[in-house]
């Protein structure tokens, strides 16, 4: 779905990676974030990596984050890191 629509599901996508009571579902949803082209999931995966009640999740979104190569990615893993 994120490779085809582009940003016209990212709102949904977003809204399904950190509300939806379904852990299965809100990694699907990373997975597809990660997927939208030039890097039009990358503000909704670091809102996921920060945002989600659920481990599992928000370490997905921060292992697409590391794949995308963006540097807003790279920013925020860079901020996370060094965070004290």
């Amino acid at each position: 779905m994120g490779q085809k629509a582009g940003a016209k599901v990212a709102g949904t996508l977003a809204d399904a990676a950190t509300n939806d009571p379904e852990t299965a579902i809100e990694e699907r949803a990373v997975f597809a974030l990660s997927r939208l082209p030039n890097g039009e999931g990358v503000d909704k995966l670091i809102e996921a990596a920060q945002m989600n009640r659920d481990l599992a999740v928000r370490k997905r979104a921060m292992f697409w984050l590391g794949q995308s190569n963006d540097p807003r990615a790279l920013d925020f893993i860079t901020r996370v890191l060094t965070a004290k």
